[in-house]
């Protein structure tokens, strides 16, 4: 197993909560003994760094590269809306991380990070669109509160977009009201 195996591990072990990661469970799931992991990390700590450092990897910079390959903005904000407002497999993650940030000062500092990163790319893609910087701060903040709001409402009421039909018309909705004409 590599650091990045165990990781990777951790960070799908956080779809159950920051609470659920732990080495035990780590190495039951990768059919290997927890001695494996003390090769790679002190602690749970230490793993659970790795985790949120390979989820801004995944989530946002990976994100951000693939969208940069499309020519239009608009297409380019029109599927960034689609991938994280779908609430995919990562939505999951993503949900525990917003939620663990509360009660954990070490998620706190990558999320803040994150955040920012998202918010920044936000502002370019309404800037690529024509609007004003100004506009396009406000016009960003918009677009990521609201997905902050879906992540809080996933934690507070799961069931709310529980369908791929429902979750479908809430983005068709969002991309009409987060997109200038």
């Amino acid at each position: 197993m590599t650091p990045e195996d165990w990781a990777d591990a951790a960070l799908w072990s956080l779809a159950d909560g920051v609470e659920a990661l732990s080495v035990e469970r780590l190495a039951r799931g990768l059919g290997v003994t927890k001695g494996g992991f003390y090769w790679h990390f002190k602690d749970r700590a230490d793993v659970l760094q790795a985790a949120l450092s390979r989820w801004e990897e995944l989530a946002t910079t990976n994100v951000i590269q693939r969208l940069e390959s499309l020519p239009d903005p608009r297409e380019r904000l029109r599927q960034l809306l689609t991938l994280t407002f779908e609430l995919g497999p990562h939505g999951r993650i993503e949900v525990a991380i917003v939620a663990g940030a509360a009660s954990d000062p070490r998620i706190q500092p990558v999320l803040a990070r994150v955040s920012q990163r998202r918010i920044d790319y936000l502002v370019k893609l309404y800037r690529a669109l024509g609007l004003p910087a100004r506009e396009a701060r406000n016009w960003a903040l918009q677009a990521y509160s609201t997905y902050v709001g879906l992540l809080n409402l996933a934690v507070a009421n799961p069931e709310t977009l529980s369908t791929s039909r429902a979750r479908s018309e809430y983005v068709q909705h969002v991309a009409r009201t987060l997109i200038p004409a």
